[in-house]
């Protein structure tokens, strides 16, 4: 099964800048777009190692001032030393807080600061401080891999599942494993990182319509030059399939098209001489299909058509006149006493006597009757549109043409006359019974003296 596909009515050249717009584009597109992506996932990377290490360090420092996990949390929350932690922090020169050196938090209590003494409040948000609110939530186990506190699905005591084990990193002091660890939750970017990513999203977006523009301007001078002589060779086929077939386009150079262009030079002014031939073979052909078609059709010695041709034609004429009740009549003329112009003139002077006849009927009838040499000295004349009183005297008119005529020019003693039956009864089931009935009607005429026409109308006896 074909699939039927769009077809775009786009120049070449339109073609050519719209390929080139598409291949930038894409291509920008493809290669920004992994920029971006491999950026951002480094940026995710990085803020989540930043997170881990921060939260690491300080479940370190945790088990650090309180021995374990227990001890701590019957003193101070984690949450809580690690809000009295953070407050010790000073933004670095990337905006990531550090621990001030020499500035630890203690234990609460006697053994701790003072309530206040040297903390120090949380940067507020827009300096870098975003590590006063964690971007991710961390899972956080003892070292026999039990929930140390709420986070869903896990309740502080509950075991780690088995899925999850292989995820989780441990956190180590002073060489023992004291805990497992694993971020949870998506990554946000710090108001730094949120400019550098927007400056790098302008940066794409600016070398992308830079790339467009070149690439529309290279593509409307590429597509012109290039498309220049395919435009010559497409205007030479078009008038060529208009009929000019002598087509030459300019050679303007000896690339493909170059080549293309010369062979279709050759090409062009080959097909027009063979077809300038051909023409002038079929125009022969033609004029003796036409000779020898007129030459099946008539009678060679009189120029009529003959006896075939005519039963053709009558036979629609006739079935025309029936199926619409028109008016139809069909004469059937003899030469009188044509044996003895043969035997007492020659058969030359009889031959000449059939062409005058012949001459005679051609100039008589109407351009619409159908005129034909029957046989031997019989002719027959078919009469369409035409009742019997007007074929009657139309063959009262040849008659007194041919009794007329100067036959002594063909021969001093020469007189010619003819006898004619005429019917133009359509009623009878055939053309053929017509002309039976004409020739019933010439017999009449013969033995009624020749030289005259006898007639026959519909429902009249024979």
């Amino acid at each position: 099964m074909k699939t039927l596909l769009p077809r775009w009515n786009l120049s070449l050249r339109t073609e050519l800048i719209a390929c080139l717009l598409v291949t930038s584009l894409a291509s920008t597109a493809i290669v920004g777009g992994l920029a971006y992506q491999r950026l951002t996932k480094k940026f995710n990377t990085l803020v989540m190692q930043e997170s881990n290490n921060n939260f690491t360090n300080d479940v370190q420092q945790y088990f650090k001032v309180y021995g374990s996990w227990a001890e701590g949390q019957k003193q101070e929350s984690f949450r809580a030393f690690t809000e009295r932690r953070r407050a010790t922090m000073r933004p670095d020169a990337g905006g990531v807080l550090r621990p001030q050196p020499g500035v630890e938090p203690g234990p609460v209590g006697p053994a701790g600061p003072p309530p206040g003494g040297g903390l120090q409040k949380p940067p507020p948000p827009g300096t870098g401080g975003n590590l006063n609110r964690p971007p991710f939530r961390f899972y956080l186990f003892d070292a026999d891999y039990r929930s140390l506190f709420t986070l869903a699905p896990y309740r502080p005591g509950d075991p780690i599942h088995d899925e999850d084990r292989a995820r989780m990193l441990p956190i180590q002091l002073d060489g023992k494993t004291i805990a497992y660890s694993s971020p949870q939750g998506e990554v946000s970017y710090s108001d730094l990182d949120l400019g550098y990513l927007a400056a790098m999203r302008e940066s794409l977006v600016m070398g992308t319509a830079l790339g467009l523009a070149l690439t529309l301007l290279l593509g409307v001078f590429l597509g012109n030059r290039l498309s220049r002589p395919l435009r010559h060779l497409t205007g030479a086929v078009q008038a060529m399939g208009e009929g000019a077939l002598r087509q030459q386009v300019p050679v303007e150079s000896d690339n493909e098209v170059g080549v293309l262009a010369q062979a279709f030079n050759r090409m062009s002014g080959e097909i027009a001489r063979q077809y300038e031939d051909l023409q002038k073979s079929h125009a022969q052909i033609e004029a003796m299909a036409t000779q020898m078609r007129e030459l099946s059709l008539r009678d060679a010695l009189t120029g009529l058509h003959n006896r075939r041709h005519f039963d053709e034609q009558c036979a629609q004429l006739f079935a025309s006149s029936q199926r619409y009740q028109r008016p139809f009549s069909v004469t059937l003329c003899d030469i009188d006493h044509f044996k003895r112009v043969n035997d007492q003139f020659s058969h030359a002077t009889g031959d000449e006597v059939l062409r005058r006849i012949g001459e005679i009927l051609k100039q008589s009838m109407r351009g619409s009757d159908l005129v034909a040499r029957y046989g031997g000295e019989e002719f027959v004349v078919a009469f369409p549109e035409t009742d019997l009183e007007h074929a009657k005297e139309a063959c009262e008119a040849l008659r007194q043409r041919v009794e007329a005529y100067p036959w002594h020019e063909v021969h001093p003693d020469l007189r010619v006359t003819i006898s004619m039956g005429l019917c133009s009864d359509t009623q009878v089931a055939s053309f053929h019974h017509m002309l039976e009935a004409a020739d019933a009607l010439l017999y009449q005429a013969k033995h009624g003296g020749r030289n005259q026409v006898c007639a026959l109308a519909a429902g009249e006896p024979a």
